[in-house]
């Protein structure tokens, strides 16, 4: 399989050698024509007037326990993971006789190099398709990641291992890959092994459609790798610039990463993409008949006899007939640019995201490039834009993030200005998935900015630890568990906690159950009460069906909170509902929601999710005045932030709204007749450090708390609820 293949002249008559060369030349000459000719076929066809859009979204996996990374093999491997996936999908796909992916319709389930899990789907017409789509895998997989003790942080860049000691798929494809790129760079090992990244796909009318949205495409792929960047982590350790995945594909070789060479000169279509295509390594070819590869002592072998390692060879070097169709596909995904032509678009720059951030920037691509007046925007702006001023914004954006200045315009601009455009032609529905890019774009921060500086961030936290005297025995507040989406765990803003020991209390996070006795056990060890924010709240619980606008519903937090809310209602418990806290109380006193405010209640209506930072408030709330809010919170008007998309409907038995936005949504909630049940539709967790009437609503929660603790010991007559013995 690794002999000489190449063609050897027969004879040594001279003349006769050279008609033999003329000959191999001429076969050469026709061979190329016909593999470019199938080429553009490819990307002719690919042109349609439906315009769909796709995603490809890999999940980095890892140990919940410890962190590591997980390995193909064993109980708990991705092996497994996938036997246990596959009931769901309709067939899977095998490669040495290990099940590496799943199909089921338009949807594709795979494994990359480093054992990423990746779902392609599409394409599909609008956002919704693409949300509801991904919801049923999330669904089905996190079922299994909860069963086997895995979790998918969304994140660009592994935190927890190098690229030299993760974990990796054993097949000859990945294998002549490494080999290759990590002889270029080790960078290219690092993003085969380490990397988790997003790519939205995009359709064309016609060669004139592709390469207008391909230009601009690639003239945007630095901005759009900025909005997207997610690897606060490089090496396992806090990463020392800007967008890792940028640097790691620029530290490669460029003769097929980054921007397609040539392709702004004039008259740069089809043909061009084909010879740039025909003239790359090949890396790995099939083992057929015709294709000839160089001999290479030392080149891995494929055991089961399908590929041939090909190394430095071009497609034009190794073959000497046509491609079949299967050929030309494969070598149209050994080039890994920035913007990749296959028949449709591929935009590729973007990490891997929490979903809601997918979501968002998929409704970005989506209105940027199937909207002609944006495009001719976009193409006005970016006129003049080269290859060189490419790399050159990489670099800029590398070093300077947000402060940098691209194309001549700051960073800040070109962020609005994609927003924008996009939202201005966004309809419907599809207008509530842009404010997580928006706010990023308005605030000049990205999704791994969240992770910079711990120790500042969690600064308020220790402080307010530290100010609990030791010998106190604060009010136990009981915190009901917020399930994680993307790490199928419990997950919780430090904000609660260190609001509640701020306020002189003692935070009590609880895990996930709705057994009778342990629910008991809780009412009785806790003095009062935070439901937090988190997933929407399963229709059935209020006696409506689903409609398409509901996000995920977690059904083991809904039963929890359901059964455990009345018990502390009628154990004359505070508490203190936020968000879906609050609309959680409000169910279990037999109320109602909208499932979506924007399709639910007619009007105009202000937009109620934002995204990081959260510590930011965003829109007004007036607040009754005759309230115990009010009292509470020393304010009848107040600034908030804002991440929900549902919001009251019907008012519970003895539920009292007290509190709106300026569109009419309910923003606040209490029950009159209790001392403290108070519940707020924004997050004071990440307002309370720097606005003091937030910081009142903890202080009056655990002020209640150790009212009722006193009540209690009293009642018991045998402690002071300062004595640390009393319970």
């Amino acid at each position: 399989m690794a002999e000489e293949r190449a063609h050897t002249p027969v004879g040594s008559n001279t003349a006769g050698a050279a008609g033999i060369q003329g000959e191999a030349a001429g076969n050469r000459e026709r061979v190329h024509a016909a593999n470019h000719e199938k080429l553009v076929r490819i990307f002719a066809a690919g042109g349609k007037q439906h315009q769909g859009i796709g995603i490809e979204l890999e999940h980095l996996l890892l140990h919940k326990n410890t962190g590591a990374p997980v390995a193909y093999e064993g109980p708990d491997g991705v092996g497994e993971l996938l036997r246990r996936l596959s009931v769901y999908y309709e067939r899977g796909l095998y490669d040495q006789g290990n099940l590496v992916g799943l199909v089921r319709g338009d949807q594709v389930v795979s494994l990359e190099p480093g054992l990423q899990l990746e779902l392609s789907a599409g394409p599909y017409e609008t956002v919704m398709e693409v949300e509801r789509v991904y919801l049923r895998f999330r669904e089905e997989l996190d079922r299994i990641l909860e069963d086997i003790g895995l979790m998918t942080p969304m994140l660009g860049y592994t935190p927890s291992a190098l690229a030299e000691e993760a974990p990796h798929i054993r097949n000859f494809r990945y294998a002549c890959m490494q080999r290759f790129l990590g002889a270029q760079a080790p960078e290219g090992v690092e993003m085969m092994h380490c990397s988790s990244s997003l790519q939205v796909n995009i359709d064309y009318t016609d060669e004139a459609d592709a390469m207008r949205k391909f230009r601009v495409a690639q003239a945007l792929s630095p901005l759009l790798a900025l909005m997207t960047d997610n690897s606060p982590i490089y090496r396992k350790k806090p990463r020392t610039g800007n967008i890792v995945r940028t640097c790691i594909w620029g530290a490669m070789n460029q003769d097929r990463v980054d921007t397609v060479p040539g392709s702004f000169a004039p008259g740069f279509g089809f043909d061009g993409y084909a010879d740039y295509i025909l003239s790359r390594q090949a890396i790995l070819v099939p083992n057929a008949p015709g294709i000839r590869v160089p001999h290479d002592a030392d080149a891995p072998v494929d055991p089961e006899g399908k590929w041939v390692w090909a190394g430095d060879a071009t497609f034009d070097d190794i073959y000497q007939r046509p491609m079949t169709d299967q050929e030309a596909e494969h070598a149209l995904t050994m080039v890994w640019p920035d913007v990749r032509l296959r028949g449709y678009l591929e935009i590729r720059p973007g990490d891997a995201m929490p979903f809601d951030y997918v979501l968002s920037f998929t409704a970005l691509i989506k209105n940027l490039f199937y909207n002609q007046a944006n495009l001719d925007v976009l193409e006005t702006l970016t006129a003049g834009v080269d290859e060189d001023d490419i790399n050159a914004a990489k670099r800029e954006l590398e070093r300077k993030g947000y402060a940098g200045t691209v194309y001549g315009r700051p960073m800040s601009f070109w962020a609005n200005v994609l927003t924008q455009l996009a939202f201005s032609v966004s309809q419907g529905e599809e207008r509530i998935y842009f404010e997580p890019l928006m706010s990023m774009a308005k605030y000049e921060f990205t999704l791994a900015d969240a992770y910079k500086d711990p120790a500042k961030r969690d600064a308020s936290y220790r402080e307010a630890l530290d100010a609990l005297p030791a010998d106190s025995y604060a009010p136990r507040i009981g915190i009901l568990p917020r399930y994680d989406f993307e790490s199928t765990g419990i997950s919780l803003s430090t904000g609660y906690t260190s609001g509640v020991l701020a306020a002189g209390g003692l935070p009590l996070v609880l895990p996930i159950t709705d057994d009778p006795g342990t629910l008991r056990r809780f009412i009785h060890a806790c003095d009062g009460f935070i439901v937090p924010g988190g997933s929407d709240i399963d229709p059935e619980f209020y006696g409506q069906k689903r409609d398409m606008h509901l996000h995920r519903v977690i059904r083991q937090r809904d039963e929890m909170e359901i059964a455990l809310i009345p018990a502390i209602l009628a154990a004359e418990k505070p508490l203190l509902g936020i968000c879906r806290g609050m609309q959680a109380l409000n169910v279990a006193r037999g109320g109602t929601l909208f499932q979506d405010i924007h399709s639910s209640i007619a009007g105009e209506h202000i937009q109620h999710v934002q995204a990081r930072p959260f510590d930011r408030p965003v829109h007004d709330v007036d607040i009754d005045p005759d309230s115990k809010l009010a009292h509470i919170m020393g304010t009848v008007h107040c600034r908030v932030n804002t991440m929900h998309h549902q919001s009251i409907a019907q008012a519970g038995k003895g539920v009292r709204v007290v509190a709106k936005a300026p569109d009419g949504v309910t923003e606040a909630i209490e029950m009159p007749d209790a001392d403290f049940v108070v519940g707020v539709q924004w997050h004071p967790e990440f307002l309370w450090p720097a606005h003091a009437e937030e910081k009142r609503l903890f202080q009056g929660l655990v002020d209640a708390a150790a009212r009722r603790r006193k009540r209690d010991a009293a009642l018991e007559g045998n402690a002071t609820p300062s004595d640390p013995g009393s319970r």
